[in-house]
């Protein structure tokens, strides 16, 4: 019997059986078999229950509007979530960190050295914690001289990588939101029967080859090395690539990752921040050397996260040495359903337009409907809000795309599922939407 429903039910386009269907019942899976299964264009008993997450300053919006502080602690069990299991701590910072020193604070505006020597200016009180404003005025690396001195400062075998050190957590606390900072994170070692005996899909992340550079750069400084300077760029991110196989080795050998994301964000409104011609001369090469490595080492997929338009991102990395990217974001005029046509076999997520949640029940419903359809024609995409969730958000606006996926995620019919409205039920009664106006001076004016 067929189930009308969504197309990661069944193998999809690519996987050679598009037409075969599993009714949920007819199976069970783990989270990690689910996860695997949908990657590989195999049948799977439901979708993943995957929506995206709110930032801090969406949460505190959301107390307002009847949201209580123990649903707030436990949101991926309020909303019941699907999990993930972290390898543990993977620091890929500088250690030891440059020295955070302020230059000049003044009208919630500092001027400031942060632990990566970078020159920046940031607002002392953030209007919407999570979604932290910055401008970077200077950074460290602008000749060769400038890397041999930065490379001192990233052996791979650091031992505060994988393990935590206070000292090194309390020399980088200036940071807005945590961004960047040292992690007291738990160690991998002390995780591997956790990761490798857990029904959830096990991940883990790095920094990517662009993003790294950038960091030590700036976007405006890197792109005029890639004209003025090549070999210098071509020697910074030959030294990540092996940085990232060498520090890796003993976690891949040691726990089964199933995803394992390399962080770019090497893209913006229309198009990548780099020409498809750079990225294959500077990038490729490198980046198919490591995905040998982590497929070598039994990664089931290596995703690419990058904000932006990813269209050339795809079609100079997709295949060979990415399976996937996300989020996807539609703003920047990407289309799930065109990269899933044109890429067959890539794997998505996110590609739900967070502009769309803003509005009214109807504007979400078709949104989401939209891309489930997008899933269920082609298989491997799970769709999710394609960013962190913005406060602007409603939270019952949020809640019924969470009731409308886990309906679709289920095989419910894409024209006619309604939701019940069960999690909107527990809320308490709305004290206050969320006012932007309110957040800049409540930053800006105390």
């Amino acid at each position: 019997m067929s189930l009308p429903g969504c197309a990661t039910l069944q193998t999809g386009p690519s996987g050679g059986g598009g037409d075969e269907h599993m009714r949920p019942d007819e199976f069970s899976m783990t989270g990690r078999e689910r996860y695997r299964a949908l990657i590989h264009r195999r049948p799977v008993d439901r979708m993943p229950y995957y929506f995206g997450w709110p930032r801090a300053s969406t949460y505190d919006a959301w107390l307002k509007q009847g949201l209580s502080q123990a649903q707030r602690d436990h949101f991926g069990d309020f909303i019941g979530a699907d999990s993930w299991t972290p390898v543990g701590m993977l620091y890929d910072g500088p250690i030891p960190p440059f020295e955070e020193k302020v230059v000049e604070e003044r009208d919630n505006k500092r001027v400031w050295i942060d632990h990566w020597g970078v020159k920046r200016l940031d607002a002392v009180r953030q209007p919407t914690a999570g979604f932290s404003t910055r401008a970077y005025l200077e950074f460290p690396v602008k000749s060769a001289d400038d890397f041999e001195e930065m490379k001192a400062r990233f052996d791979p075998h650091s031992p505060e990588r994988v393990r935590p050190d206070p000292a090194l957590a309390s020399g980088t606390r200036l940071n807005p939101d945590d961004y960047r900072r040292y992690p007291m994170g738990e160690p991998w070692r002390e995780r591997v029967d956790l990761c490798n005996e857990s029904v959830w899909p096990v991940s883990a992340s790095i920094s990517g080859l662009f993003w790294r550079a950038r960091d030590w750069a700036g976007l405006e400084g890197l792109a005029m090395m890639f004209r003025l300077q090549p070999k210098l760029v071509h020697e910074m991110m030959e030294f990540w690539a092996a940085f990232i196989i060498e520090m890796l080795d003993e976690v891949l050998s040691a726990i089964k990752v199933d995803e394992f994301t390399l962080n770019e964000d090497m893209a913006y409104k229309t198009a990548s921040l780099i020409s498809p011609a750079d990225m294959g001369e500077f990038m490729l090469p490198r980046y198919r050397r490591i995905y040998e490595f982590l497929k070598g080492k039994g990664v089931e997929c290596v995703m690419m996260d990058s904000d932006g338009h990813v269209g050339q991102i795809l079609s100079v990395f997709y295949p060979g040495a990415i399976d996937a990217v996300s989020p996807v974001e539609i703003a920047a005029g990407n289309d799930p359903a065109v990269y899933l046509a044109r890429h067959r076999g890539v794997y998505l997520s996110g590609g739900i337009d967070k502009r769309q949640l803003r509005r009214d029940r109807n504007a979400v419903r078709a949104e989401v409907v939209r891309r489930c359809a997008a899933a269920r024609e082609f298989g491997g995409y799970v769709p999710m809000v394609d960013h962190g969730v913005p406060p602007d958000v409603p939270l019952r606006n949020y809640l019924h795309m969470v009731e409308l996926l886990k309906g679709f995620a289920d095989g419910e019919p894409l024209d006619s599922y309604e939701t019940e409205g069960a999690l909107e039920a527990e809320l308490g009664p709305i004290e206050r939407m969320f006012d932007p106006g309110d957040a800049i001076s409540g930053a800006y004016d105390e």
